[in-house]
């Protein structure tokens, strides 16, 4: 840029600016653009200001569209090409289909499945003679440890460079703040662009292996004798060769591998055959239209009704296109050409090739290339870089520049082919087929082939990038449409707004002028925990903003534990400076403990989750450190600068300060009729998960789901109709049809044709069509769609448990290493699983509720669960920590009284922190985006349940636990006695 602008500066001090101006009148080249950007700005600042702008915060994908893809590499594929002589081997080929089929529910790598099936079907299988292979040192005599470290290494090295590739090719494609991640054990790869609008270019860029090649061609000339003789063995073939001659490799068609002297020879007599043939064809079909006429040819030539012969009076004589089809055609010319009797009667140095794109209307071309052994002239790893340009007529074309290597190679096959076409390839398909007008020397040549400035610079983008090692499969994805994305940002912004209100004027409201200067403490961290996530480049997603409501709304309860405490001291007659000091320090285990709980639920979520989920946990995790130094450090700036000064500071009005005070429950001796209460919640929870069982998601169960605005509130009747079509369209098969919170737009979940990762356009026509015939004037428009293989579903699910039942252990151990007694660790893990258990049990009876919003089980409410469990356990050692405390100042004192005393203590906070919290969810219930209400529900639920088990279970288990041991220790010493 800057390289240009001095240019231009150059330029106009000569007068020859508008000899540039000119140049780029008939050209869009990158440089071109730069000069019109400059033309615009010449200072560049408004340009810089604007991009630093747009670079501050990134929208996640459910925000402002975009595209979200799981991909595999092809690990099988690997194992394909590391025993290339083993296609034909049973053995091999059914170890490889019986680990794909134990991918789909097991764990374990491929290539470990593989060499259990392997090692089953055949236990005396030499594995060095499968992949004997003197590069990779592996030999007939090879030991099977060997060829296993190698199979492991070359996958680990293929799934890496694959990543390493489809990271650069993302980079390159230019989306802002691509979000990918390996799962290097799955051998997947989680890709989120963000802001996407083209989704089909992406899948084309990510699947493409990049195998770029360079053939030598036949002219027309050479090879249409033997494409004629094709269409004469294809008449046999279907039985409409009546004279039943024999097709015979004659020395006119076949030549030697590489020799095309005696196809050659028949350069002058191949019109006049030609010629001849269009005679015989006039003199069958006198007094026939042109229509018969065709019809008549069709019929009798299968091969060319599907394979239109050029216009030998058009076309050049040195062209390698041997004849045109439709897109659908294609395909049966390709089995025609892949039988055995039409193999049989084509040269081994010729094989055929397709155009990427039609260039006859919309005809593609068969290209005959010359190949020796199926292998190209050059290969694609003879090219050093790539770039987009324009030409003098502003057609777009990529230009290559060679390796060293390359460049002589390239320079003797463009001196032996001058005059003739060189055909460029990428994955089989024909780029463009050049004529070659000399010698090319220094290795710099270009692809044409009237791209599109888009095609033109993917071409480019894949050559830079590499070739993948194997094809990567799309196993699963989601598309959000722009309009949901809009459509998220409203509702989530306006969620968030009245969140914060809501709790500023509680804090107020409850605290008076403290609840002031806790007002301010929570905007202070709200701005550093969005100025954190902006300088960190975090994606901003829905489920992002739900972590940073939820944060403040935890946040919320650093400071209630220290004014809770600051009252309490004042309540013992200290001086405001000696209680604001003495609540820091009394309050300060308790804050670290309840918030390090929570954050270690979130490295939890971070380490399991992906795409949305990750962004959950990153924002929570921030939120907890925000909030630690809002409170810890810039509040009590603010409180101690008011002491130091003399200004007086309440912490509530007349009734708020009495609103706990004087409170004495006795839990303990209640606590037979809770564990009552809890045991029937348990057991219906238990009994309707077992009766009734759960709705799973999308990503649970694999299939594929669909937001659809319909454009007009849907009636009962219309839903119906909907059910109905759709059932029909899908061929039998049932889709879960719901109106969402908007009655205009439906959510569609169905498993038709899962098995196929292809075939999610079809399905999309095909339900499109459906709601079209279902319901009159109505305009349905995909908002988003979701897609997950049933391996990808199977993953998930598993990852899921796992995620539960390690955030469940870690909090645990955490428990028992921080209070030094078991007994804080099974209240803890009881008062968890109970919460866990009850939440479950709602979403599993409200499953054959209607709701107004999603209560299947999914990642997001994994993630809701996760979250709970960092909230209950939250509440729960604020409790342990004041009964620690009290038995550490009384150790004679009646334990159930001592357990009473502290929930009696941290009442007020735990049932204040609970508000400002569920207030927080509810906002977001109400006015949060369809993605996260069934996610928000699960919380909500949770803070509820998790408040009651941290007052009523938790305690009662852990002094249950404390009264046995003591108990036993007392009978132990007794004996002794």
């Amino acid at each position: 840029m800057y390289n240009l602008y001095f240019q231009v500066q150059q330029f106009s001090m000569t007068g020859r600016l508008d000899k540039l101006e000119k140049a780029c009148a008939s050209a869009d080249t990158a440089a071109c653009r730069e000069l019109s950007d400059l033309k615009k700005d010449e200072t560049g600042f408004q340009k810089d200001y604007k991009s630093s702008l747009e670079k501050s915060f990134t929208l996640g994908l459910d925000l402002q569209g975009g595209m979200f893809a799981t991909l595999e590499v092809g690990v099988d594929d690997i194992i394909r090409q590391l025993a290339p002589n083993s296609k034909s081997d049973s053995t091999f080929n059914k170890a490889l289909r019986n680990a794909s089929l134990r991918k789909q529910t097991e764990q374990k790598s491929y290539v470990d499945l593989f060499l259990e099936e392997i090692k089953k079907i055949n236990p005396a299988v030499n594995l060095g003679a499968v992949f004997a292979n003197q590069e990779r040192s592996i030999s007939v005599s090879s030991p099977a440890a060997d060829v296993e470290k190698m199979l492991r290494e070359e996958s680990v090295s293929a799934i890496d460079r694959t990543f390493n590739i489809v990271r650069t090719r993302i980079d390159q494609f230019g989306v802002v703040s691509p979000n990918l991640q390996l799962q290097a054990s799955t051998g997947r790869i989680i890709v989120e662009l963000p802001g996407v609008k083209e989704p089909e270019r992406v899948r084309k860029l990510l699947r493409s292996t990049a195998k770029l090649e360079f053939w030598e061609t036949y002219t027309i000339q050479e090879a249409f004798p033997v494409v004629s003789k094709i269409n004469d063995v294809v008449k046999g073939i279907e039985g409409l060769d009546t004279t039943k001659k024999e097709v015979a490799k004659t020395d006119s068609v076949k030549t030697a591998k590489g020799d095309s002297n005696a196809v050659a020879a028949k350069k002058d007599t191949n019109k006049k055959d030609i010629a001849a043939n269009d005679t015989n064809a006039d003199a069958d079909t006198t007094g026939l239209s042109q229509d018969e006429k065709a019809d008549k040819f069709r019929k009798e030539n299968p091969f060319f009704a599907k394979l239109l012969p050029p216009d030998f009076n058009k076309i050049q004589a040195n062209s390698p296109i041997v004849g045109y089809s439709m897109p659908e055609d294609t395909a049966k010319v390709n089995s025609y050409l892949r039988n055995e009797e039409v193999k049989a009667i084509v040269p081994d140095d010729m094989i055929f090739m397709w155009s990427l794109k039609p260039n006859m209307g919309p005809y593609h071309s068969l290209i005959a290339i010359r190949s020796e052994n199926n292998l190209p002239v050059l290969g694609g790893d003879k090219v050093s870089s790539a770039r987009i340009d324009a030409n003098e007529v502003g057609q777009y074309q990529v230009d290559m520049t060679m390796t060293i290597e390359g460049a002589q190679d390239w320079a003797n096959i463009t001196e032996r082919n001058t005059g003739k076409s060189v055909a460029i390839s990428l994955d089989n398909m024909i780029y463009s087929y050049p004529v070659v007008q000399g010698r090319i020397a220094g290795g710099r040549s270009q692809i044409t082939g009237d791209f599109t400035p888009e095609e033109a610079k993917d071409l480019s983008n894949v050559l830079k990038a590499g070739q993948l090692p194997v094809p990567a499969r799309i196993m699963g994805e989601d598309i959000v449409g722009p309009s949901l994305g809009a459509s998220n940002i409203t509702s989530g912004l306006v969620s968030f707004v009245i969140s914060i209100l809501l709790i500023i004027i509680f804090m107020i409201f409850y605290y008076r002028k403290s609840g002031v200067m806790a007002t301010v403490s929570l905007l202070f961290n709200l701005l550093c925990l969005i100025g954190a996530s902006a300088a960190f480049g975090i994606v901003l997603t829905l489920p992002g903003m739900a972590g940073i409501i939820l944060g403040v709304g935890m946040a919320v309860d650093s400071n209630v534990l220290v004014f809770e405490r600051i009252r309490e001291e004042l309540a013992l007659g200290k001086t405001q400076k000696a209680a604001i000091k003495a609540g820091f320090s009394n309050a300060f285990s308790s804050i670290m403990d309840s918030n390090i709980t929570t954050l270690l639920t979130g490295v939890v979520l971070y380490a399991f989750g992906i795409g949305p989920i990750k962004g959950f946990a990153v924002t929570l995790i921030i939120s907890i450190l925000t909030s630690l130094i809002a409170a810890l450090l810039f509040n009590r700036l603010i409180l101690e600068y008011y002491a130091d000064n003399n200004k007086n500071i309440d912490f509530g009005s007349e009734r708020t300060l009495k609103m706990f005070s004087g409170i004495d429950i006795k839990f303990s001796k209640r606590k037979g009729m809770f564990y009552k209460i809890s045991a029937v919640m348990v057991g219906i929870s238990i009994l309707s998960m077992i009766t009734i069982g759960f709705k799973t998601g999308v990503d649970f169960k694999g299939g594929r789901q669909y937001v659809v605005e319909m454009g007009k509130n849907m009636s009962e009747t219309d839903m119906n109709n909907i059910r109905a079509g759709l059932e029909k369209a899908f061929g039998g098969e049932a889709p879960v049809v719901k109106t969402l919170s908007s009655l205009s737009q439906i959510q569609i979940t169905s498993s038709y044709k899962q098995a196929v990762p292809s075939a999610g356009q079809e399905v999309q026509d095909v339900m499109l069509k459906g709601l079209n015939e279902s319901v009159k004037e109505i305009k349905p428009q995909i908002l988003s769609t979701s897609d997950v293989g049933p391996t990808v579903a199977s993953d998930i699910k598993t990852s899921a448990i796992f995620s539960v039942l390690f955030s469940v252990l870690i909090i645990s151990l955490y428990i028992l290493v921080r209070f030094y007694k078991w007994q804080y660790s099974v209240g803890a893990i009881a008062s968890l699983i109970h919460d866990v258990i009850i939440v479950l049990g709602l979403f599993s009876i409200f499953s054959i509720i209607p709701m107004p919003f999603n209560v299947e089980i999914d990642q997001a409410f994994i993630a809701a669960i996760l979250t709970l469990i960092g909230y209950s356990i939250n509440d729960t050692v604020v409790v342990f920590d004041r009964i620690r405390e009290n038995l550490a100042e009384h150790p004679h004192l009646d334990l159930s009284t001592t357990f009473d005393d502290a929930i009696n203590q941290t009442l007020s906070r735990t049932l204040i922190t609970a508000v400002s919290t569920l207030i927080a969810a509810f906002v977001m219930l109400v006015f949060g985006g369809v993605v996260i209400k069934g996610f928000v529900f699960a919380i909500f639920m949770g803070i509820i349940f998790g408040t009651y088990s941290s007052i009523f279970v938790a305690s009662a288990v852990a002094l249950d636990m404390f009264l046995k041991y003591e108990e036993k220790k007392r009978v132990a010493e007794a004996a002794q006695v």
